[in-house]
């Protein structure tokens, strides 16, 4: 298909420039100032990402669900020791990434890993990325079924990976062993968990239920119910239908609005969900009078992990062993530690998570104190999980072209001279504090009880580096995106922390009142006053510009062609 002239310059990219780059006989020959600026950009098809650093590259892989095995492990240390100056960064999404990558190594490192089963394709770009799921997904007491065969049904489909790879953006997925926020369900684009319900005779019957529209970046939404019940067999296709309705009718001319999210605003959950069905019917599918669409919001279970290090898996006999990796920062040796615990004391697995940890698995009941003291032999830290040391946070300015703040700094910061402190944390209890280099919400601060945004905040002698700070984000309930509640210096970050801290023991309503409830209780305003601070805008400060963009598109422009 020819290029459309109406098309901003990444969209006729994406029609003129083949995603599937040889690495081997091409790339690595040519010099990198022969490399064109839009060809640098499709490399994130690959799952590669040119840094901040001329001629240097992360890759980020693709791992439907974080679990990866022993070897694959290895082969990740590998990897890193190799080529990524001993360097391995636990991802939100479940996965790994490497920094530090030369281009003539690109090829090096997709071959080796594509011999323990790893790749990167579809990692980045505007394609359908890495679906995550729950952190104890096969192993979790609470879990409704095992669904790690539908999620890499998912994953591993046909047409959403290899033929829907023209997306208007990126595409997240979320599969889950219920109904509870562990997963995540409400932030992604597309979310399902299975449900459990008794038929006339008695007799139970499992189906799925299925959210779309979430997503955070610079303007976070929740997602919505769209149907209450599909059958199992019916659940790829429902994915793949509203998939290709987002193909169809993202916006391409305005990338701030390309998401599913703003589809699914628009539409509506009834509308979109009458849109996946059309879908359907023109595919000719049958069966579509057994989905039940949803009646009410979503209403989603609060987490069940809540600060155990340890915990005794559905399989009787068998737990899971929870280490945190301190700011998601590895090194190739660490890997190969983890790997040969798995061995050791597990049946070869291990879990990478969405908080940027490593879960350990299937360790019989008379292996977990020899494991755990191994674990804090090594200096590896297990307590305060779901507490202030289990924080979350981007490569921030170090490596990141986006970022406009130093999160790597701030959260040494805050760990050094918060997380040191174990009563206090141990008084505050749950709290989950994510930190962002800039308004992209790589790191999820939206989402979170306190979260950091990078900004550069403005000073009598110029521009500072700086974060807006949010409180009381969630994904249970109905989830709560996080308000605004200040603009501050980097420099102040840690005290201000720690006063919205002790503020929250003074007030709250009882020790079971936690801070993320707090936090929403009294409100953004009320902290600022508190505070003594201006109140931060309800909005990034372009929002106002890129709404009003919008309506100029649409008047000025014809309906997209896609």
């Amino acid at each position: 298909m020819p290029a459309k002239p109406d098309l901003i310059p990444v969209e006729r990219d994406k029609l003129t420039i083949n995603p599937d780059f040889d690495f081997k006989n091409d790339i690595a020959a040519r010099p990198f100032e022969d490399l064109r600026t839009n060809e640098i950009g499709m490399f994130k098809w690959t799952g590669i990402y040119h840094q901040l650093q001329k001629g240097f590259f992360m890759m980020r892989l693709r791992i439907p669900g974080g679990l990866v095995t022993a070897d694959q492990m290895d082969r990740i240390a590998d990897v890193a020791a190799k080529y990524a100056q001993d360097q391995i960064c636990i991802t939100t999404r479940m996965t790994v990434q490497f920094h530090w990558l030369r281009k003539e190594d690109l090829y090096k490192v997709l071959e080796e890993l594509a011999e323990v089963g790893l790749d990167s394709k579809n990692a980045c770009g505007d394609v359908t990325r890495n679906i995550v799921t729950c952190p104890l997904q096969g192993v979790c007491p609470h879990e409704v079924k095992d669904v790690r065969p539908m999620m890499l049904a998912i994953a591993n489909d046909h047409e959403i990976r290899d033929e829907q790879r023209n997306l208007p953006r990126k595409h997240k997925l979320s599969v889950n062993g219920c109904g509870r926020a562990c997963g995540q369900t409400l932030m992604n684009c597309q979310s399902w968990h299975p449900v459990k319900r008794t038929r006339a005779d008695g007799t139970e019957e499992i189906g799925w239920k299925y959210y779309a529209g979430g997503g955070l970046g610079a303007r976070p939404y929740m997602a919505k119910a769209i149907f209450e019940w599909v059958p199992e067999d019916l659940v790829l296709k429902v994915t793949q239908a509203a998939t290709e309705v987002y193909r169809r009718t993202g916006n391409r001319r305005v990338r701030a609005w390309a998401r599913l999210k703003v589809v699914v605003d628009e539409m509506g959950a009834r509308g979109f969900g009458e849109a996946v069905l059309d879908v359907m019917r023109e595919r000719g599918i049958q069966g579509l009078d057994a989905i039940e669409f949803a009646t009410k919001p979503p209403e989603i279970g609060e987490l069940f992990t809540d600060g155990q290090d340890v915990i005794p898996q559905r399989q009787a006999g068998f737990n899971t062993v929870r280490v945190m990796i301190l700011r998601s920062e590895m090194t190739s040796a660490h890997a190969r530690q983890f790997a040969a615990w798995a061995r050791k004391y597990g049946d070869g697995s291990l879990m990478l998570t969405a908080r940027q940890n490593i879960q350990i698995r299937f360790v019989p009941d008379a292996h977990v104190e020899p494991l755990r003291a191994e674990i804090k032999a090594a200096g590896f830290v297990t307590d305060g999980h779901e507490r202030l040391p289990d924080m979350v946070a981007c490569v921030g300015t170090t490596q990141c072209n986006l970022a406009v703040s130093d999160t790597p700094n701030t959260y040494r910061r805050l760990y050094d001279e918060l997380a040191s402190d174990k009563p206090f944390w141990e008084k505050v209890g749950q709290l989950r504090i994510h930190m962002n280099g800039c308004p992209n919400s790589c790191a999820q601060h939206w989402i979170a009880d306190i979260g950091l945004r990078g900004m550069r905040k403005e000073m009598p002698t110029g521009s500072e580096e700086g974060f807006t700070i949010c409180i009381g984000g969630g994904l249970s309930g109905p989830g709560y995106i996080g308000q605004s509640v200040c603009d501050v210096p980097a420099s102040a970050v840690v005290p201000t922390v720690r006063r919205m801290l002790e503020l929250y023991l003074e007030q709250r309503e009882s020790p079971a009142e936690t801070f993320g409830a707090y936090a929403r209780r009294i409100g953004a305003a009320r902290m600022a006053e508190m505070l003594g601070v201006p109140l931060a805008p309800p909005e990034p400060v372009n929002e106002r510009n890129l709404k009003m963009q919008r309506v100029f598109d649409e008047a000025m422009s014809e309906t997209s062609p896609w």
